[in-house]
C-alpha cells in the first residue's frame, strides 16, 4: 500500500471518530417536532345542591276526595241463600251487547274481577242509568271459552238482564234499575280472566254523588 492510501485511510478514520462524538455530546440538532400545545384547564364551576323534595309530595295516585276509589265486588259467602243460583238454560234471549252511550264520559263505581264462575256479593246501585262493561280474556283454550252473566233482583231472584260472551271479547249491558239489592250469577268455562265495570254517565254520578254499596 502505498503512502496516499494510508493518508486516504487515514482520514476516513478520523472522519467517522468525529461523526460519532458530535452525535454521542448532542450537538447535531434533531428535525424539528410539531409543538404540542396542552390543552387549557377547565374551570371547575360549583355544585349547587338542590332541596330534596319530601317524599310525602310524591303523588300516590290516590283519587280525590270527591272521586272514591271503585267499590270492590267479590264473590259471595253464602251463595245458596240467593232465590236463583243458576245461569238460564237459553241466554240468547238476553240478546247481544248493546251500543254504548253517545255521551263517552262515564265513571267507574264498581268493579268485579275473577277467572270462575260463582255468586257474587249482593250490591246496590244508586244512580238511575248505569252498565255492565265486561271484558273476558282466554289465552288457553280461547276456542272453548265461554262467559255467561245474569244480573238478578236479590229480594226473589227475578232476572233482571244477561249477557253471553263466547270465546273472549268485550260486551255491554245498560240497565236502569237502580236502588234495589241485586247480584250476578257468572258461569264460566276456560276463562282465565274477567272484568265487570259498574259505570255511570258523569251527570248521573255528579247529580246524586252517592256510592255502590255492598253487603
Amino acid at each position: 500500500m502505498d503512502r496516499g492510501d494510508l493518508i486516504t485511510l487515514a482520514g476516513g478514520i478520523a472522519f467517522v471518530i468525529v461523526i460519532a462524538i458530535i452525535v454521542k455530546s448532542g450537538t447535531i440538532v434533531p428535525q424539528q417536532e410539531q409543538e404540542i400545545i396542552p390543552a387549557a384547564p377547565v374551570p371547575s364551576l360549583p355544585v349547587t345542591m338542590g332541596t330534596p323534595v319530601p317524599l310525602t309530595s310524591v303523588p300516590t295516585g290516590t283519587p280525590a276526595p270527591d272521586e272514591p276509589a271503585p267499590v270492590q265486588i267479590t264473590y259471595s259467602r253464602n251463595p245458596l241463600d240467593y232465590p236463583v243460583i243458576q245461569v238460564p238454560d237459553s241466554m240468547e234471549t238476553f240478546g247481544s251487547s248493546e251500543i254504548f252511550w253517545k255521551n263517552p264520559e262515564a265513571k267507574t263505581v264498581a268493579i268485579m274481577q275473577g277467572s270462575r264462575g260463582g255468586l257474587s256479593q249482593e250490591f246496590t246501585v244508586p244512580f238511575e242509568l248505569w252498565g255492565m262493561n265486561i271484558t273476558v280474556e282466554s289465552w288457553r283454550k280461547p276456542q272453548y271459552a265461554r262467559f255467561d252473566l245474569v244480573l238478578c233482583a236479590a229480594e226473589d231472584g227475578q232476572i233482571i238482564d244477561g249477557i253471553e260472551i263466547l270465546n273472549r271479547g268485550t260486551a255491554f249491558k245498560s240497565v236502569q234499575v237502580s236502588g234495589v239489592p241485586m247480584y250476578f250469577i257468572i258461569q264460566a268455562e276456560n276463562v282465565d280472566r274477567f272484568q265487570i265495570d259498574i259505570i255511570t254517565p258523569a251527570a248521573y254520578y255528579n247529580k246524586t254523588q252517592k256510592r255502590v254499596s255492598v253487603q
